[in-house]
């Protein structure tokens, strides 16, 4: 866990400083050179630098130990950032696809930008795919939903840049004007699918529900394997951060003494970390087998995993 958060916050701090460098050079460069496309390119990546600072934030957050009143620690605050963050690429994408629109409907045309200007933008390219790249690796290697969100969003500034140059050399080279802004609305809307994605990513951890629903089937046949244990049932699964926090019930041989019975829920537990992995806590509790459940609200079952 300390091995994590500090990669999220070098990560974060990569990503600031990596993003002010692109937005400066683009914005310095869109104004000499005279070229409105870099310098909208250039303002564009500079609420990157803001969607960043929100990632160095939150890891700072995340890093406080828990509390009285945060007695789980601060971890879903990741999830927080990553809600902020598909608000942000969101509504980046929206603008795109309103402007698009708007310079088909008058037939505008964009001004083609001078050697400098395009040079830049070809390294502003480079430069995000690292960022992207890099974040995404590190965001697979700690499983951070807001590295990985972080990442997309610079994947789609890559596009954005792509797609300047694109419709750049469709307009001037081809000599079809409109292909530009429709090219830019194709982008955006790209980009406005991708910020649902990370949305709906983010909001099931956060309403605690879990992507990957076939752990459940691996805590089952993990308690299941517990000499002793059966009937595992009403199991309870959400995550913290990027580990679980399970709950469930096992039953046992009535006549049990409270230490034998306390052994085979450590055995479960045991069982259920060495099958799943990437535990938080994991709480057992054991009933007399036999036991009869009235219909319960919550929880998954064999029973109902197969169905």
């Amino acid at each position: 866990m300390s091995d994590r958060k500090k990669i999220l916050r070098r990560t974060s701090w990569i990503s600031v400083i990596g993003n002010a460098v692109l937005s400066l050079l683009k914005i310095v460069i869109g104004i000499v050179s005279g070229s409105m496309a870099v310098l909208s390119d250039g303002l564009d990546s500079a609420s990157d630098v803001v969607t960043s600072a929100v990632m160095l934030f939150t890891s700072s957050i995340i890093s406080r130990p828990p509390n009285s009143r945060y007695v789980y620690g601060r971890e879903k605050a990741e999830n927080v950032a990553s809600t902020i963050l598909s608000f942000v690429i969101f509504f980046m994408g929206c603008q795109i696809v309103v402007t698009s629109a708007e310079q088909i409907i008058s037939q505008e045309s964009r001004e083609l930008p001078s050697m400098l200007a395009i040079w830049v933008t070809v390294v502003s390219i480079a430069g995000k795919l690292l960022l992207a790249w890099y974040q995404f690796h590190q965001g697979r290697r700690v499983d951070s939903s807001m590295l990985k969100a972080n990442a997309i969003n610079m994947r789609n500034d890559v596009i954005i840049s792509g797609g300047v140059l694109a419709g750049l050399a469709c307009t001037f080279l081809l000599n079809v004007p409109a292909l530009d802004p429709i090219i830019a609305g194709i982008i955006g809307l790209y980009i406005v699918w991708s910020a649902t994605g990370i949305f709906r990513d983010a909001n099931l951890a956060l309403m605690d529900g879990i992507s990957d629903t076939s752990v459940y089937g691996r805590i089952i046949e993990a308690a299941e394997n517990v000499p002793g244990a059966c009937n595992p049932h009403r199991i309870r699964l959400r995550q913290i951060g990027n580990m679980y926090n399970i709950v469930l019930d096992v039953e046992a041989d009535g006549a049990l003494s409270l230490t034998e019975a306390h052994r085979i829920a450590q055995e479960v537990e045991n069982s259920i970390k060495d099958s799943v992995g990437n535990i938080y806590d994991i709480v057992v509790h054991v009933e007399p087998k036999g036991t009869v459940h009235s219909a319960e609200r919550y929880g998954i079952s064999r029973d109902l995993l197969e169905n």
